[in-house]
């Protein structure tokens, strides 16, 4: 067999031939091995390979090849599966490229190619493909080898490369614009304090072309300032801590004898070494700002005082004040403004800060001044917690320097106590007239029922002032309670108050805390003290060892309708006899008690004890708070 030669590559740089020396082509089997050889080293590189005759068939693909593309020798058995579904040439092309590639390899030599494929799992990858000579395979073919050099990656890396310098040259471009067009002065100055560059912002500032500052040292330029700059400028070169917002005082050459103020910043310029190749400094001008910020400072300290003053006044008044745009939304509040937060409030419109039951009456208000320019005011009801407050409203147009109206001005004041002192003495007025009333209606009643034909005059004087006097200690509870109303517990010590201890000893009362209205307490009062009366006259309290229980409660019906029982009993006294002549006594507790509870009243003369029961509705009219809870129905 003639000298043959086959291609082993180790690595992307090694595509040599290896010559079979005739004793390799006389021997078989060291043939053989050979060529094994050259196989196993083929299919073990890292680097992707394939194997191809001169016609198109591949004859092997190694591991590599295989590993990157998802494709082995079964699924490219020639170069029309490799147009296919490696280069994904279209269908109607395949023939077309086939034959230019057969035409190209007839008379190729080594070559390199970049070229675009698709793996088996569709991804992109660009690969430089280095085709080598033709050379004889082992089976005698003439073959050609392709090694590939995965370049995706290193595409990639381009296209950012390309990407970030295009990107670095336009941020450039833009910082060198803002360089020369700042309004801040800015320059850099090397390690000999000696200036590099400086933009025009600073030219102006110390008064010289920007050209005729670069090689110049600081301080040649600005000599008035290096006492005061030079140490910062060297801690930072030395350091390389950057110093902000230092704030200096000194002339210029663009203004020689004037003072000017000036904000410095300075940081270190450093290369890729950190190093510091020098320094960059900013330079703001700030003269005019300090001048009126000091004006302004001394205005603001007025401004405070006044205000403090303002706000003391409107605290000790209770007022609020307020503006508003033409809009109608709030441009400043002071005071305790509906309890509305001072910061929320400004932008916010009526319907924001107000009550619900405020905002019409208010922006209607409002409206009439924005458009007749006058000023109005109103005294304004509003619900809060669930009661009726009143507030006093007054606004006035706010007027810019042509005389337009473009704003309101307003105070709002809480006149809900005196709203309330003026219904409470108009409801004391109508309350008094109408007790008046009622009181002379009782004494006349009370008057006439004392007569009685067996009673002389010094017994019904007795007995009448004794009614009165009942009468009275009801009233002295009621206006010590400013007629809200009377409890229970004081209303029947009262009424036994005249008793005496020992006889007051032998009365048990005891029932839940509930509040009688005044016209309740005063004719259930009028009924204990009747009671009471008739007890120490003839009853359990004319003797010793003689008790008196007396018990309240309150239930609701089956309707749920809260009601009120008074149990009266008495024991341990004389045996008891229902009376021949039914007085005023009888009449304040029969007719008087029950109308007081709305209810009825069950009076008995037993033998052993006078008992009375008054049962009624426990409503409004008779309780003057609700109950805190209701019992069971007795």
């Amino acid at each position: 067999m003639a000298d043959k030669s086959v291609a082993i590559a180790a690595n992307n740089d090694d595509m040599r031939p290896l010559s079979l020396g005739d004793q390799a082509s006389r021997d078989p089997a060291l043939l053989l091995a050979s060529i094994n050889s050259q196989r196993s080293a083929f299919m073990s590189a890292p680097a992707p390979y394939i194997l191809l005759t001169i016609d198109g068939d591949i004859v092997l693909i190694n591991e590599a090849f295989t590993k990157t593309t998802g494709y082995g020798l079964d699924d490219l058995p020639d170069i029309r599966a490799y147009l296919e579904k490696i280069r994904r040439i279209p269908a109607a092309e395949i023939d077309h490229v086939h034959r230019g590639w057969i035409r190209a390899h007839m008379s190729i030599r080594a070559s390199s190619a970049e070229v675009m494929i698709w793996t088996k799992w569709d991804e992109m990858r660009v690969w430089l493909v280095h085709t080598s000579d033709p050379f004889l395979w082992s089976d005698g073919r003439s073959v050609i080898m392709h090694c590939v050099f995965d370049m995706t990656e290193q595409k990639r890396l381009e296209q950012a490369l390309r990407r970030s310098q295009e990107d670095m040259r336009i941020r450039l471009a833009e910082l060198e614009s803002l360089y020369n067009s700042s309004p801040v002065g800015l320059c850099m100055i090397d390690r000999d304090l000696r200036f590099v560059r400086v933009n025009s912002a600073l030219a102006e500032i110390n008064g010289m072309p920007a050209s005729d500052h670069i090689g110049r040292p600081v301080f040649d330029i600005v000599p008035g300032l290096k006492e005061q700059s030079e140490p910062l400028l060297r801690h930072v070169l030395e350091t390389g801590e950057s110093v902000q917002n230092i704030e200096f005082e000194g002339m210029t050459n663009s203004l020689p004898g004037q003072l000017r103020n000036f904000i410095e910043h300075i940081y270190p310029l450093r290369d890729e070494h950190d190093c510091n190749l020098g320094l960059g400094i900013i330079v703001e001008e700030v003269t005019e700002r300090r001048k009126v910020e000091n004006e302004l400072a001394g205005a603001n300290v007025a401004l405070r005082r006044t205000l403090d003053l303002l706000f003391l006044a409107l605290r000790t008044a209770g007022v609020s004040v307020f503006t508003q745009d033409r809009d109608l939304r709030y441009i400043w509040i002071g005071g305790d403004y509906f309890g509305c937060d001072q910061d929320e409030a400004i932008g916010a419109s009526d319907s924001d800060l107000l009550p619900p039951d405020l905002v019409e009456p208010m922006v209607l208000l409002k409206r009439r001044v924005l458009e007749t320019g006058q000023a109005a005011q109103a005294d304004l009801p509003f619900l809060k917690d669930g009661k009726t407050d009143w507030c006093n409203v007054h606004m006035e147009p706010w007027r810019s320097l042509n005389g337009q109206v473009q704003s309101i001005i307003g105070a709002v004041s809480d006149i809900s106590d005196r709203k309330s002192t003026e219904q409470h003495i108009r409801t004391l007025l109508s309350e008094l007239a109408h007790r008046s009333k009622n009181l002379l209606t009782v004494i006349q009643v009370m008057a006439r029922r004392s007569v009685g034909p067996e009673l002389s005059s010094e017994d019904f004087v007795d007995s009448f002032i004794e009614r009165l006097s009942g009468l009275a200690q009801s009233h002295d509870l009621l206006a010590r309670e400013d007629w809200r109303g009377i409890s229970m517990r004081e209303l029947i010590t009262s009424q036994i108050g005249y008793l005496g201890d020992e006889k007051s000893a032998r009365l048990d009362f005891d029932g839940p805390d509930i509040v009688l209205t005044p016209v309740a307490a005063q004719n259930l009062g009028m009924a204990i003290h009747e009671l009471s009366t008739n007890a120490v006259k003839y009853g359990a309290l004319s003797v010793n060892g003689g008790q008196v229980t007396i018990r309240w409660s309150i239930w609701g019906d089956a309707e749920g309708r809260p009601r009120m029982k008074l149990a009266w009993s008495e024991r341990g006294g004389p045996e008891v006899s229902p009376p021949k002549r039914r007085g005023f006594g009888l009449f304040v507790i029969e007719a008087i008690a029950a109308r007081a509870l709305g209810g009825t009243v069950d009076l008995r003369f037993e033998p052993d004890g006078v008992t009375c029961m008054v049962e009624g509705a426990a409503d409004s009219t008779v309780l003057a708070e609700p109950p805190k809870a209701l019992a069971a129905s007795p």
